[in-house]
């Protein structure tokens, strides 16, 4: 596992407010022994097949029979046989919201072809699984469906299996309608994204990857990249995602993406973030330091965003929230304090933030406060994260690194 700056802890838990185990949300004591039986079912999968896709550089072996059903501009859809009775289907995009929406998108209008395949209603929904992970630097989300088709005695059910990841230039999606083979679907998945992935260039000199779960839901994951440009300025890239359970039948959708560029000593110079939650962009800024004051541009919701921050001092970049954490584990000083642009709490404000040393805590050597948002967390002494908890009211989060690379130290 890997670092997690604070900037990102913090945005993260706003975002949030609103490799683990799968999280199987659905209680089968009361389901028949059929059900049980058919969802426990499992495979090797002994076929492979060569993947190639001229746009993306990508010529590879991978796990089933992929064979191209459809490509169309920016979409490759494939028909995989892995051995069993009901093939898996992938796709390839290069236009989608983000891996939380799209997977959602896709599940949905799967369901609808379902319905038409078996000429039955959907009668029944239900979130079945929840879960995130990284395979090696790449994320993924999953979402199991347990659907229902029809009524009384003719009422069939059914699970229907999904997978998203992101990679450098498109979109993997894979879907499974079948009961069990959880692990042949997921084999199946992972060699495809890792295929996909495996001629991307590797320029980042640090790079984490990091799991949320809401109670004991894995609902997401965090992404950092940080390369340096030819003057030795920072590049962040961020993304996260988030597939949040409101009920038993409903999923609230988010992905991130943000921006960055940060001085060497850790102050911000620029940056632009942009959200997507349930299909919708919901908000878009923009971050200038022009004409010796802090200027924001964009839209929130659909309504127009231009201000200046009332403030013009040093802001802490995603980089420099690393530099900080270190620094102050190798102080004397029992706390520091910060200004912080989190526009997904107030993007015309530069907020304060106070970090502080813990004691006699086995599980945490640091905290956060900001506002009603207090966070304990154990990081190393290059600030990097390793775990930690959030508490804000009755809402708890847990925060750990599940991937990294490099140092948050300049090379």
């Amino acid at each position: 596992m890997k670092y997690l700056s604070l900037v990102a802890i913090v945005a993260i838990l706003i975002a949030a407010s609103v490799n683990s185990h799968a999280k199987v949300l659905v209680q089968l004591e009361q389901f028949p022994k059929w059900f049980k039986d058919a969802t426990a079912r499992e495979t090797t999968v002994k076929k492979t097949s060569k993947l190639k896709v001229e746009q993306f550089n990508v010529e590879g072996t991978v796990k089933g029979r992929f064979k191209l059903i459809e490509e169309g501009e920016g979409t490759w859809y494939y028909n995989v046989d892995m051995g069993t009775g009901a093939p898996v289907e992938c796709y390839i995009f290069t236009d989608y919201d983000g891996p939380a929406n799209s997977l959602y998108a896709i599940i949905e209008s799967s369901l609808t072809g379902v319905e038409a395949l078996n000429n039955k209603k959907l009668s029944g929904q239900f979130n079945y699984t929840i879960n995130s992970g990284a395979i090696d630097n790449i994320p993924y989300l999953q979402l199991d469906t347990l659907y229902n088709l029809g009524e009384g005695n003719k009422k069939v059910a059914g699970i229907l299996k999904g997978f998203s990841a992101e990679t450098a230039q498109s979109l993997q999606v894979c879907l499974h309608n079948e009961m069990g083979y959880n692990q042949a679907f997921f084999d199946v998945f992972e060699s495809f994204v890792a295929t996909m992935a495996e001629n991307e260039p590797e320029s980042a000199f640090f790079e984490p990857i990091y799991q949320l779960t809401l109670g004991d839901i894995p609902i997401g994951f965090g992404h950092e990249v940080y390369s340096t440009d030819a003057d030795g300025d920072v590049s962040i890239q961020k993304r996260s995602a988030f597939l949040v359970p409101v009920d038993a039948t409903t999923v609230s959708r988010s992905d991130s993406v943000t921006t960055e560029w940060s001085n060497p000593d850790g102050s911000v110079i620029n940056g632009n973030v942009y959200t997507v939650e349930n299909q919708v962009m919901t908000s878009q800024y923009a971050l200038q330091y022009k004409e010796d004051k802090w200027h924001v541009e964009g839209e929130l919701q659909g309504k127009p965003i231009k201000a200046d921050l009332a403030y013009t001092g040093w802001l802490l970049s995603g980089f420099g929230s690393y530099l900080e954490t270190g620094n102050l584990q190798a102080s004397k000083e029992d706390s520091a304090e910060f200004s912080m642009w989190l526009p997904d709490a107030d993007p015309i404000a530069a907020l304060p933030m106070k970090l502080s040393k813990i004691t006699n805590n086995p599980n945490a050597n640091l905290k956060i406060d900001m506002g009603p948002i207090v966070m304990d967390f154990m990081a190393n002494k290059k600030g990097v994260f390793e775990k930690g908890t959030i508490n804000q009211g009755p809402l708890t989060l847990g925060i750990k690194l599940i991937y990294v690379q490099g140092e948050p130290t300049l090379p």
